[in-house]
């Protein structure tokens, strides 16, 4: 039997919400450098700083050296992009939940708690002049509790809401690196139906990017 309880959100959740959030997405750093530094041309960037520092210095050492400098930049610049990505997120739907998320009929959110710790959570939103699709969103899990079965039952939540509102779609956006997340919806019936390059520097050198998913409603 579950030592949770999925429920409605209530504001008392607020800063929980928050920073379960935050820890989720700030947690997908080391992974991403991991993809970074195994890319070719970033092998090709590290390899010929190093031959040029050599070149200028005639020291192993210190190219050695100025090199783990390179990547200590390149490392703070990519959690410096994510921190920026987790603040705008926590000034636009964060910012206000109950505004984003529980004055619709046909918007919800949802926490899992147990022992009163906000463990999970997730959204979904209707999509902006359409009647057929619903958007999931801010799907996490705190990381001692995963594995256990509640991401699949909260994007089941999801799923059920959509269809009893007569929804025929529910999609959801994730990037490339979340493996697990993939298996999980694909577990569930989701479809990858997109793949869009992140718009931003890193994503453009490192054709990072991320999938759409789609769930097909059925009656």
């Amino acid at each position: 039997m579950a030592d949770y309880t999925i429920r409605v959100y209530q504001n008392r959740d607020y800063n929980a919400v928050r920073m379960l959030f935050a820890e989720g997405m700030l947690e997908h750093i080391p992974a991403t450098c991991t993809y970074l530094l195994k890319l070719p041309r970033a092998q090709f960037v590290l390899f010929i700083s190093f031959i040029t520092l050599l070149l200028i210095s005639g020291s192993y050492l210190l190219s050695l050296v100025s090199l783990a400098v390179v990547f200590t930049g390149g490392r703070r610049l990519l959690t410096s992009e994510y921190h920026k990505y987790v603040d705008t997120c926590q000034r636009e739907d964060l910012l206000d939940i109950e505004e984003s998320y529980m004055a619709s009929n046909n918007s919800s959110f949802w926490v899992v708690e147990t022992g009163g710790r906000v463990i999970g959570m997730v959204g979904v939103q209707s999509v902006p002049r359409s009647s057929q699709v619903m958007v999931l969103k801010r799907l996490s899990v705190a990381k001692d509790r995963r594995h256990q079965g509640i991401a699949s039952a909260l994007c089941q939540k999801a799923m059920d809401f959509a269809r009893q509102r007569g929804y025929k779609v529910l999609s959801l956006e994730t990037s490339m690196i979340q493996f697990a997340a993939h298996k999980l919806y694909e577990k569930l019936g989701f479809e990858k139906t997109d793949d869009k390059i992140v718009p931003s520097l890193i994503g453009r050198f490192s054709n990072f990017s991320t999938l759409t998913y789609e769930y097909r409603i059925k009656d």
